[in-house]
């Protein structure tokens, strides 16, 4: 950076920061740095994401997006977190520099420094405190205007701080608010009590939950987004559940992957999945489930032979490993498929093998369509794998049950074998021996019995033989 301009930002009051592409902080001034406790060692070459406060990190890439685009951004408002660990209030203006790559930064702080000497100030502290929660918190009238709010609370609703400013909660529509939580409000307002509720909204796709505190005329509300852990916890109901019907024997399969296909479509609506089973020779994929799919596109593709480019299916089939198309229109996987997918609005597929516990064959795959072209988040990624392994123990479970019957009815026959097919030569051969005369060897009748107890031996080294090939089989099975 030019000398004289280096000299120029340090003499500012202002805040400054040049960042460059891949995040990294290569500039900042010495308010900035005294303001938040850190020295240049401690806070040049380091990732800017690692100084926001986590519930901003989302508007902070949007506004990224926006500038490299733009070229510039004003009235951008921001918590910085200082080396105490506490969050500033920063307002600032961003410039993009193609030349050098480099976005910079000029801010004010917006939060008014601690001062517990000072009683007049307790009012200012307060704020401080409010404006640093990492749960977004409101305060809305009587007539459900929008008094106060914190950046959280501004990073929950997507919107600009202008946008909020006096607006009537009822029309604050990125909340998807719904009427329990219209519900809870007027019990607050009418009631003075207190009042907690969890709910979807809709319009981020976000699990909220939101806890109302009235106070005279009127009401502070918390709000915190719990969707990952309101994630884990419907996942998990649904494993159990799942679980449990297999358990009892009366569902198949296919009725049981149904089951839990439905429940992942439930807690993610954007994801239409399917599972994919491979035939004995490893060479064909047939539907098990699809709830969402449309039959059409289900009956063209099954049956559908796996190969190095038969789709995302196929394909993951054959390689043994997940295989992500984010754009089914322009991925050469699809090729072959394109005209077959097409009508139905589908254009991205994600899908995962499922191998079995000692490896040694691909049981299915499960695959994820999405209508809008995308490429997988953490969370998608992790109940994708979670939902693998619940196949992988179900599909093998199944087999297993499918197995043992298989080998009890073996049993049986062998049982019935034994009991019946050996009993009757062998009762033929005792009467035959009985009617042998032994005292007059050349009796005619002897020579009958002879042909007799021949022909029955015969017969029950047969049965013997049989009885042995089953038992053969069902020490290969592993019995």
């Amino acid at each position: 950076m030019d000398a004289t301009l280096s000299f120029l930002l340090n003499q500012s009051k202002d805040f400054f920061c040049a960042v460059d592409k891949n995040g990294l902080v290569r500039h900042t001034n010495a308010a900035l740095r005294k303001s938040l406790g850190y020295s240049e060692q401690e806070i040049t070459g380091k990732q800017i994401s690692s100084f926001f406060h986590p519930a901003d990190l989302k508007r902070k890439d949007e506004v990224l997006n926006q500038l490299y685009q733009k070229k510039e951004v004003t009235d951008y408002e921001c918590r910085i977190k200082a080396i105490d660990g506490r969050y500033y209030n920063i307002k600032c203006s961003l410039i993009f520099n193609p030349a050098d790559e480099l976005v910079y930064a000029t801010g004010t702080n917006l939060t008014n420094k601690l001062d517990t000497a000072s009683q007049s100030n307790i009012t200012d502290n307060i704020q401080h405190i409010i404006q640093s929660f990492s749960e977004g918190f409101f305060i809305i009238d009587a007539s459900w205007q929008i008094i106060a709010f914190n950046p959280a609370f501004q990073a929950i609703t997507g919107l600009k701080a202008r946008q909020i400013q006096n607006l009537n909660f009822k029309n604050l529509h990125t909340l998807g608010i719904t009427p329990d939580v219209t519900t809870e409000l007027e019990n607050a307002f009418k009631g003075n009590v207190s009042g907690q509720v969890q709910y979807f909204n809709a319009y981020f796709k976000r699990w909220l939950r939101i806890n109302i505190y009235p106070y005279k005329n009127e009401v502070v509300v918390f709000i915190r987004d719990i969707t990952n852990v309101k994630i884990q916890q419907l996942v998990l109901a649904l494993e159990k559940k799942v679980l449990e019907l297999h358990a009892t024997g009366n569902y198949s399969l296919s009725q049981t992957i149904t089951e839990l296909l439905k429940g992942i479509e439930e807690i993610f609506p954007d994801m239409i999945c399917s599972v994919l089973e491979l035939d004995e020779k490893q060479e064909r994929l047939f539907h098990l489930s699809a709830p969402r799919l449309p039959d059409e596109y289900c009956i063209a593709i099954n049956g559908t032979a796996i190969g190095p480019k038969a789709g995302s299916c196929g394909t993951a089939a054959y390689h043994r490993s997940q295989v992500i198309v984010s754009d089914i229109e322009k991925d050469p996987l699809w090729d072959d498929y394109k005209e077959l997918i097409r009508p139905y609005g589908l254009k991205a597929c994600w899908s995962t093998p499922i191998i079995s516990a000692d490896s040694a064959h691909v049981l299915a795959t499960f695959a994820v369509y999405y209508k809008t072209t995308r490429e997988p988040k953490p969370d998608e990624l992790n109940i994708i794998s979670r939902t693998a392994n619940i196949l992988r123990i179900l599909i093998e479970n199944k087999r297993s049950l499918e197995h043992v019957k298989e080998q009890n009815a073996r049993l049986q026959e062998i049982a019935s074998i034994s009991s019946h097919e050996i009993r009757r030569p062998v009762a033929t051969i005792l009467g035959l021996v009985n009617l042998f005369d032994p005292n007059n060897l050349n009796n005619p009748l002897n020579k009958e019995i002879i042909n007799h107890l021949d022909v029955t031996a015969k017969e029950l080294d047969s049965v013997i033989h049989a009885i042995i090939e089953k038992t053969i089989y069902l020490k290969g099975e592993g019995l």
